[in-house]
């Protein structure tokens, strides 16, 4: 009955039950993605690195630690640590997985990554206007939160400055959990 309650409803939503469920659940809002979008995978442990990402208590989140713990006595259990901050509100997330007893792999989220260039900035809400190659405007990416939660991070900081000294600039934007976020900065040459 448990993989009953654990499959993703057509309209995007989890429902009720287990860690996997809450993957959906507790992610800022993903209703509007259609049932059929993958947007979290498994993966093995040998597969999350430093810098890369993966579902931490249910939140998407770039790694800043992955450390393979010591077993506790000789019989123990493999276990995983991974620190990482929340890819949308910069918030630090932290969990220690046993890799042994009834591991089935990682949470990681589905990533893309696409380059464009640099319309506008709304420097209050941190939303880009950016131009696809294909001459189309595109307004759903954002800039990355710092730490706090409040400010921007250090590439939003970048544009904002940059953009202000009316620069040419070209973005790299991540597509995860069906959102998209600035994660690199150069000029448009």
């Amino acid at each position: 009955w448990l993989k009953a309650e654990r499959k993703v409803a057509g309209d995007g939503s989890a429902a009720a039950g287990g860690r996997s469920a809450a993957v959906l659940d507790t992610a800022d809002d993903l209703s509007s993605m259609s049932g059929s979008e993958e947007t979290v995978t498994k993966v093995q442990p040998e597969d999350v690195k430093k810098g890369g990402y993966a579902m931490i208590r249910g939140m998407p989140c770039k790694l800043s630690e992955v450390t393979l713990l010591p077993k506790a006595t000789a019989n123990g259990n493999k276990r995983l640590n991974l620190v990482g901050l929340h890819v949308f509100t910069g918030k630090k997330y932290e969990d220690t997985l046993n890799l042994t007893a009834g591991f089935h792999g990682i949470d990681a989220p589905v990533t893309s990554k696409a380059q464009y260039v640099l319309l506008d900035v709304d420097q209050t809400t941190g939303f880009l206007s950016l131009l696809t190659e294909d001459g189309e405007t595109k307004e759903d990416a954002a800039l990355g939160k710092a730490e706090d939660g409040t400010t921007f991070d250090a590439v939003g900081k970048e544009i904002i400055k940059r953009f202000a000294e009316s620069e040419p600039l070209k973005v790299t934007v991540l597509s995860i959990m069906g959102k998209d976020l600035v994660i690199e900065v150069a000029k448009d040459a």
